[in-house]
């Protein structure tokens, strides 16, 4: 191997060893695709979301989601790490007797890119919506429906 190629081969060594330590946010924003996924757990509702995701680049439009079902959409973070989709959920609650209508950021890049990565999923709960965070590999409560 030349002088040239090993110096290189070493700065690439570095430089991966470098990314492996830093924060997961590096590997998102080289890594393109994110998989997101909001499932329908409204038990004992059993009630249909209507959820309606928008981004900056586009509207993605009203999906009827049924209990224990999953809407799913990808997309690419930006470069600029401001990547930001938000969805709107409405359901009628049996236990609240009502509508309930929110609205939550449900991709955020700076937040996201760390803690869910490419593949950030979602749980729709009757008093909460929840999304699994990597680094503890726990269901986190990030939303709370108003009451």
């Amino acid at each position: 191997m030349t002088g040239g190629s090993r110096s290189i081969l070493v700065l690439v060594a570095m430089v991966v060893l470098t990314l492996d330590q830093t924060s997961l946010q590096v590997s998102a924003w080289l890594g393109g695709t994110v998989y997101l996924r909001i499932t329908n757990q409204l038990e004992p509702s059993n009630a249909i979301v209507i959820v309606h995701c928008k981004s900056g680049d586009g509207d993605l439009g009203d999906h009827l989601v049924a209990l224990g079902e999953t809407y799913k959409f990808t997309f690419k973070n930006n470069s600029w790490d401001t990547t930001l989709f938000f969805c709107n959920f409405d359901w009628v609650s049996s236990s609240l007797g009502k509508l309930v209508s929110s609205t939550f950021d449900i991709y955020k890049a700076k937040r996201d890119q760390e803690r869910c990565l490419h593949h950030c999923n979602w749980l729709i709960l009757e008093t909460r919506l929840y999304s699994y965070t990597l680094r503890t590999k726990f269901w986190e409560n990030l939303y709370n429906w108003p009451q």
